[in-house]
């Protein structure tokens, strides 16, 4: 849960306020559109939340999904774009959701009565 506190923290700037000074060079960088934060802000916080509430299995299985293609479609745009400094951070990122995801899926995957034993 701790890697969704710079994503979906970074998603009310790019929402609202149409975004950093950082975060608009980066897109412009990238040769992204501005409106883009826009659509990533809103998906990272809806994303934020169905994981931060975990009530429907398939809905935050969606949300962890939807970062994993953020962090590598963010990695693979500082790759091609030559970016290389860059490039490393949102696959640390992606790596830290995958673990998550891993930990999430796995303590999902106990019935209810193994959790109750093991208290």
């Amino acid at each position: 849960m701790l890697v969704l506190l710079p994503t979906a923290g970074s998603a009310f700037p790019e929402l609202f306020a149409g975004g950093a000074k950082a975060t608009v060079q980066s897109y412009q960088l990238l040769g992204y559109p501005l409106y883009l934060m826009k659509i990533l802000g809103f998906s990272k916080i809806l994303g934020a939340i169905v994981i931060l509430i975990d009530r429907n299995r398939p809905w935050t299985e969606w949300a962890y999904a939807g970062f994993g293609i953020l962090f590598l479609g963010a990695t693979a745009s500082h790759l091609l774009s030559r970016d290389f400094v860059h490039a490393p951070i949102p696959f640390v990122f992606f790596l830290l959701l995958a673990g998550s995801y891993a930990f999430w899926s796995r303590n999902k995957a106990r019935p209810l009565s193994a959790l109750a034993m093991n208290e």
